[in-house]
């Protein structure tokens, strides 16, 4: 059994990331095969804790990923596997821009200690927020406390809040839920309400063009 600082530690190690895969018109599918290629040999790595493919609902071009890692040695050996050479040779001809690769970092991590997960479909929101200059202090802060309350509510299974690094404006809300009626009750309590409140005058636009509603891919 691990120690609590061990576990702390292996947390700190962990690496996650946030991708975007933007598609030309006529290249989706082709995009869409490789990449289920790339999830499919990522899931079956010891190192892999997460590799989920998703597709904003009526936009059949451009892809997001969210994946796990355990440490930066593991997505490196991921990087050198012949099925995610295949993914980034879409930067060649098939994609309009390069892919985005952002790493972030989860500010208030799960309690007990991050690990592989078994893929199933569910219902999911991806939302990358650009705040305004000045505002990160702010707007972490608010995030704070809503963060573990949420992870507790019915049908919740991952509600990560992170930053991207590198990035004084920009942060990554994820969220899972087991249907979408656990989603929608979550959206109807007073506290949802009052926490869009609250970070909409630090956000750079309204909170709804942030909101990526996604379906799963892979």
């Amino acid at each position: 059994m691990k120690t609590k600082d061990q576990t702390i530690a292996a947390q700190e190690e962990i690496v996650t990331l946030f991708v975007k895969v933007a598609a030309k018109p006529g290249s989706a599918d082709t995009a869409r095969e490789a990449l289920n290629a790339d999830v499919n040999g990522a899931r079956t790595e010891s190192g892999n804790y997460k590799m989920e493919l998703y597709q904003v609902e009526g936009d059949t071009d451009n892809f997001y990923l969210i994946e796990r890692w355990q440490n930066q040695a593991q997505l490196e050996y991921h990087f050198s596997q012949p099925y995610t050479a295949r993914a980034f040779a879409l930067q060649k001809n098939d994609l309009n821009e390069p892919i985005q690769m952002n790493y972030l970092t989860d500010l208030w991590p799960t309690a007990q200690n991050l690990q592989k997960e078994t893929h199933r479909p569910l219902t999911t929101l991806i939302v990358p927020f650009e705040i305004k200059p000045g505002s990160a202090d702010a707007f972490i802060s608010l995030w704070q406390q809503f963060v573990p309350a949420v992870r507790n509510e019915p049908g919740n299974v991952d509600f990560h809040f992170h930053r991207v690094n590198g990035s004084e404006t920009t942060f990554v809300l994820y969220e899972r839920w087991e249907n979408q009626s656990d989603l929608d009750a979550h959206n109807q309590l007073a506290t949802t309400a009052e926490m869009i409140d609250a970070i909409t005058p630090l956000l750079s636009k309204p909170v709804m063009e942030f909101i990526l509603f996604v379906k799963d891919r892979g």
